[in-house]
């Protein structure tokens, strides 16, 4: 196996399910997130609203972490614990149960998992998934912000047997439950509850004392925060299980660790990025010409953009490719992410789409009147810019996964595309295609909806290639960086429609190595189409037979 095959073994992502029930037009589907998850099926099933489900619970969580703790301050925040002020004579249960703590992390060669916490500690991490306020209240707020939803009751698909919609999510590794989550919005009176469960996950795995961090090295970081806080030392260095900043400080950090292993950043291209793109000079010098205005001047009420829109539009106005910077610390964290040899960058996958498929590159510069950035078009061999407004619809189309590859995507984020074909040539569909490949291949985990035949075709045979272990004849170059598939790194998720008032289902379509990944029913369009224009064909020749024979 070689480092890029490697990569794909070595990605700290865990396995997750999300279900729904009575969601918008979805009676009910499962799907399995996979480094590369795609959304098939006709138009008005859901494919969407699922799409912005899980730009929801990934945005909220910060990625799909080990341990659901979005904040660890915020769930740290006025506990009262019970060794939080010093004791006198014997030690109290609150002490004895930190010793414990304590000597099961300093414990060489053992594992420490979530049991090995305090029950105090256990339950307030817990009610980050069982409390309504919490985990329940955020994702409430980000499905209508997302959606641009009055109310999260305007999702709930009301049928003859059910009021109420379900939304669960489930994390998992190694075929172990990690955690899960499961929220019940009651549509009549858009009322909400919560529950959970997370499972004996190991916190820190076992091994030599070299390679796993223990107490010592949590509890000097946790010094160095109490020194910058605290005068007095000296009752710490007599006392420190018994101080209040070290204790929380010691579970704050064990948490953090925890919960911090599958931080990722969420970022949504939305269908009519296009248009955006087309129109972001106005756009942008709108937004900053009102943003700057002050005085008795009265605006009109402006209709809002949905969530998943509004982001995107603020990220190309506060776009910056020298941000990628912050990026650095992450891209050197996670090397095993990186395809080995080639040293493949994601800066690297956008210049091989510019070469490969819009034959040009996507340029940038500073409005000189706003700030905000311009974006315009430079095709190969040419010293002219050309407006997005003026280039072809597939330069606006595929200028944002350029600039969102430069300047805002990192390695281990997840990235939502919708209909990445639209406005594509079906040449440039199988490029896109392998360019969804290549992103899964650098560590991005990637969703999109499609009603592509020809991207669906190359994606299968991306995964034949995988299951050959073939690569190009020019493989693991940086002109042409890796791009097969592994079947278990792929999902083909069909939005079926079961009726005019049942509501859709999701299903996954089986991969294979024959047939492919196609969905059923484009076999059977393109078999009407075929004997359709075989009987016209046949109706055609016989009309013209007809008319020689007449004229003879």
């Amino acid at each position: 196996m070689n480092a890029s095959e490697e990569h794909l073994t070595n990605v700290a992502h865990p396995d997750v399910r999300i279900s729904v029930r009575d969601f918008g037009p979805i009676a009910n589907g499962t799907v399995d997130l996979r480094p590369l998850t795609v959304f098939v099926g006709p138009s008005n099933t859901g494919k969407t609203y699922f799409a912005t489900l899980v730009y929801a619970l990934h945005g909220i969580l910060n990625g799909f972490p080990r341990l659901p703790v979005k904040n660890v301050r915020r769930t740290f925040l006025g506990l009262n614990l019970p060794y939080a002020k010093p004791s006198e004579g014997s030690a109290d249960v609150g002490e004895e149960e930190l010793q414990n703590v304590l000597k099961k992390l300093e414990a060489d060669g053992r594992s420490f998992t979530f049991l090995d916490l305090p029950a105090t500690i256990r339950d307030i991490v817990a009610a980050n998934i069982k409390n309504p306020d919490l985990l329940g209240t955020d994702l409430v707020a980000e499905l209508q912000r997302c959606l641009d939803l009055e109310s999260v009751s305007n999702l709930v698909r009301f049928s003859e047997d059910s009021n109420e919609m379900t939304v669960s999510l489930g994390v998992s590794e190694g075929g172990e439950d990690l955690w899960n989550f499961r929220m019940v919005v009651l549509g009549s009176v858009a009322d909400m509850v919560t529950d959970g469960r997370i499972g004996d996950l190991i916190l820190f795995p076992e091994g030599p004392p070299d390679t796993v961090l223990r107490s010592s090295e949590i509890l000097d970081r946790i010094q160095h925060l109490v020194r910058e806080k605290e005068e007095d030392l000296e009752s710490f260095r007599d006392s420190w299980f018994l101080s209040r900043h070290r204790t929380e400080g010691l579970f704050e950090e064990i948490i953090h660790n925890a919960a911090a292993g599958s931080r990722a950043g969420t970022h949504y291209l939305p269908a009519a990025r296009s248009g955006i793109m087309q129109s972001h000079r106005v756009i942008a010098s709108t937004l900053v010409a009102r943003s700057a205005r002050a005085g008795l001047e009265q605006f009109p009420v402006v209709p809002m953009f949905s969530g998943v829109t509004a982001d995107f539009i603020q990220r190309l106005i506060l776009y910056d490719e020298g941000s990628r910077n912050r990026f650095a610390l992450q891209q050197a964290q996670l090397q095993l992410f990186r395809t080995g040899a080639s040293g493949v960058s994601l800066s690297d996958l956008a210049d091989v789409l510019e070469r490969e498929t819009l034959t040009g590159e996507i340029r940038t510069s500073e409005s000189p009147v706003g700030g905000y950035p311009e974006f315009v078009y430079r095709p190969q061999e040419s010293e002219e810019d050309i407006r997005l407004s003026r280039a072809s619809s597939m330069v606006s189309e595929l200028a944002p996964v350029v600039l969102f590859l430069r300047g805002v995507v990192g390695i281990g984020d997840m990235l939502i595309i919708e209909e990445p074909e639209a406005h594509l040539h079906p040449a440039a569909q199988t490029q896109m295609a392998v360019t969804l490949a290549r992103l899964i291949r650098a560590g991005v985990r990637v969703v999109v909806t499609t009603h592509s035949d020809w991207l669906l075709k190359e994606i299968g045979n991306l995964m034949r290639e995988g299951e050959l272990g073939e690569e190009p004849a020019e493989k693991e170059s940086k002109a042409s960086p890796p791009r097969s598939l592994k079947s278990s790194d792929v999902g083909i998720w069909l939005f079926r429609r079961n009726g005019p008032t049942d509501g859709s289902t999701v299903e996954e379509i089986p991969f294979d190595p024959i047939e492919g990944i196609e969905p059923r029913d484009y076999e059977d369009i393109a078999e009407v189409l075929y004997n359709r224009a075989a009987d016209l064909q046949n109706r055609l020749e016989e009309a013209s037979g007809g008319m020689q024979r007449k004229h003879e």
